[in-house]
């Protein structure tokens, strides 16, 4: 009897020492100093994009506010832990009575602690329980913890006790606060949590690891006394299939590889330039079409803004998009623009192929493409004949402009990324750094490429099959993966797919974007005109070319020459008739290019056949192509019948009629 008396006066005098102070942090600086354990990735419009726990121990999600709790979730709080919590000061003494003349009677252990007590216990260390399992709290923890309890009720408000303890509380396993046992445990935010949902979750606070079937027996106890007429077995299932979920996985998953390289810190939030939607409508046609092996990334044409990042579907495989990919000929299409644009090559330049018999070389001249066929089957000729363009001193500029830290084609092994920013050029003419984070200041955008050049390059790369979407596929040199980049009228996609599938992909993908085809119309200085082919190995078609370079016949030369002055010959002897003022000799010559022709130094004219002035007298004839490169020259003698005629110096010698 006097050890009852005895704890009978040390439970009074705690009330009345309660108006000690105790130090204890302020509800606003609890609230800064959460932080969560996860970083989240953002699309443009603050959506969810991934997440990344960066963070060990406790895992925390974001602070939530009270307001931003559902109704059946504080209902079941309240029921569960503080009933008058709304109308004590921090210590509920009809509870604590009760509890302690069930403790000193001998009739079981019972608490009395009130949500405020227990929020002083989750702020201070020393007030909380000790761990294992049956531990309780000493009669000094009971004593402090009933002080603090007092003097958080006189400096904080209930609302915001109510809110800290939802958000420190432990719930289940490692999970801390409402927010992840919310979303973690049931996929929910705060605010959603049903009445089924929320009595489980506040079962969960007499013991967070309890068995399911304990836990379901709380919380149809909890039901019933608020009278919620929910069937316990429906409760049960949801324990069953939910309390020990695997709770590892990801939130959201849909940049997990662009998450793995932006975020680093704890509650941090990265906001990215994607586009939610372009994500989500990629990532789901790369899995409705793509074997799991694909990786791509889409710029916006206008500011080469990173709209899509897939890595892969895999989350734990390598970033594709960030990945170096050996790739023998991805040079090609700017070695072409370049070419163009340094008048070297035309589409319709012929290219030898190689002669694989001696004999029938002697007999015809070697087979012959255009560049443009060359380029669309990729054959190896086209290379040679850009050889000339990645030897001049422009190549190396260009390269660095675009990124490539490789001065030669064949050391080179971009990323999607590079690849992608590469062609965003030659669809804009201008370079600008790709980027996907809106905070990153906007490249100086460069001109890089002359709008007249790029066009044609571009028409010479789109598929007969994609009218608008111009696009080149590389083998990479694991030999299993093909990559493909191109885009239409708003966007750029790079795409890493396996063989057979990359180009439908490719295709599959830019329709379920939406992507529209660039515009069919030139840009200054380009010019349309029909070509054919001598021999026609090539049928007749409408071509492109810069301005005063374009060409009607395409005459292929056995010689392997762009042009070839076919009349007069060199030692060529014309003789004039005599009483005439003025006499014309017709120039004549053969060739893939424009030509121009040049008497003695001076412009004679242009085209296969020129009207020439004839003089008395001998003469150098040089024969060039627009640019001013010698092609072909001879040395002619013009007489007039008066003149004195030695013998012939060559069969071809003709009088004029």
């Amino acid at each position: 009897m006097k050890f009852r008396a005895l704890f009978l006066a040390a439970t009074l005098a705690c009330a009345a020492t309660a108006a000690q102070a105790f130090t204890l942090p302020g509800f606003a600086e609890v609230r800064a100093s959460h932080l969560s354990s996860d970083a989240l990735l953002l699309d443009r419009s603050g959506r969810p994009l991934a997440d990344l726990r960066i963070a060990r121990g406790a895992r925390r999600l974001d602070w939530v506010p009270l307001t931003a709790l559902s109704p059946a979730m504080r209902e079941a709080l309240i029921a569960a832990e503080d009933r008058r919590f709304f109308s004590h000061g921090g210590i509920d003494w009809l509870a604590f009575g009760a509890a302690a003349w069930q403790n000193i009677w001998g009739q079981g252990k019972r608490g009395a602690s009130t949500l405020t007590m227990q929020l002083a216990g989750l702020l201070d260390p020393e007030l909380r329980l000790p761990p294992g399992r049956g531990e309780r709290r000493s009669l000094a923890q009971k004593w402090d913890q009933s002080r603090a309890a007092i003097e958080l009720e006189a400096h904080w408000t209930k609302a915001q006790i109510l809110e800290a303890y939802l958000n420190l509380a432990p719930f289940r396993g490692d999970l801390q606060g409402i927010g992840a046992a919310s979303e973690l445990i049931f996929g929910l935010p705060a605010s959603a949590l049903s009445p089924r949902e929320a009595s489980l979750l506040a079962a969960l606070l007499r013991g967070p690891n309890a068995t399911p079937a304990v836990v379901t027996r709380r919380a149809c106890q909890l039901l019933d006394t608020l009278k919620r007429r929910i069937p316990c077995a429906e409760v049960g299932r949801l324990a069953s299939s939910r309390l020990d979920a695997p709770r590892n996985q990801p939130r959201h998953a849909q940049a997990p590889h662009l998450a793995r390289l932006l975020l680093k810190q704890p509650g941090q939030r990265v906001a990215t330039t994607l586009d939610g939607t372009l994500q989500e409508r990629l990532r789901a046609s790369l899995a409705l079409h793509d074997s799991g092996r694909a990786a791509a990334v889409l710029l916006d044409n206008a500011n080469a803004e990173v709209l899509a990042w897939i890595g892969a579907r895999d989350a734990a495989a390598t970033d594709g998009v960030t990945r170096a990919w050996p790739l023998a000929d991805w040079w090609w299409p700017a070695a072409t623009t370049l070419a163009l644009e340094q008048r070297q090559l035309t589409a319709a330049t012929p290219l030898a192929l190689p002669v694989l018999d001696a004999r029938d070389a002697r007999l015809q001249p070697p087979p012959w493409v255009s560049l443009r066929v060359a380029l669309g089957e990729h054959l190896p000729v086209a290379a040679s004949a850009l050889q000339a363009t990645v030897a001049s001193p422009a190549w190396p500029e260009r390269l660095r402009a675009l990124g490539m830290e490789a001065q030669s084609p064949a050391f080179a092994a971009p990323s999607l990324l590079q690849l992608a920013a590469s062609w965003r050029s030659l669809a804009s003419g201008n370079w600008q750094g790709p980027r996907w984070l809106p905070a990153t200041p906007e490249a100086t955008v460069r001109r890089l490429w002359r709008a007249d050049a790029s066009f044609i390059a571009q028409d010479i790369l789109t598929p007969a099959t994609t009218p608008g979407r111009p696009r080149w596929a590389s083998l990479a040199g694991d030999g299993e993966t093909l990559v493909v980049v191109g885009g239409g009228a708003r966007y750029t996609l790079a795409l890493a797919a396996p063989l057979r599938e990359g180009e439908r992909l490719w295709d599959q993908l830019l329709q379920a974007l939406g992507d529209d085809p660039r515009s069919a119309a030139p840009p200054e200085g380009v010019v349309s005109g029909l070509i054919r082919f001598e021999p026609p190995a090539e049928p007749p078609r409408r071509e492109w070319f810069l301005e005063g370079s374009a060409v009607e016949l395409v005459t292929v030369l056995p010689d392997g020459r762009a042009g070839v002055i076919r009349s007069p010959a060199t030692g060529a002897v014309v003789t004039l008739a005599s009483g005439r003022h003025a006499q014309y000799l017709i120039l004549q010559a053969a060739g893939s290019v424009a030509l121009r022709w040049w008497v003695n130094g001076s412009f004679a004219g242009q085209g296969e056949r020129v009207a020439w002035q004839a003089t008395p007298g001998r003469h150098q004839l040089l024969l060039t192509d627009a640019d001013g490169r010698r092609l072909d020259s001879a040395e002619f003698e013009v007489r007039t019948e008066a003149s004195p005629a030695p013998a012939p110096a060559d069969p071809s010698e003709t009088t004029t009629p």
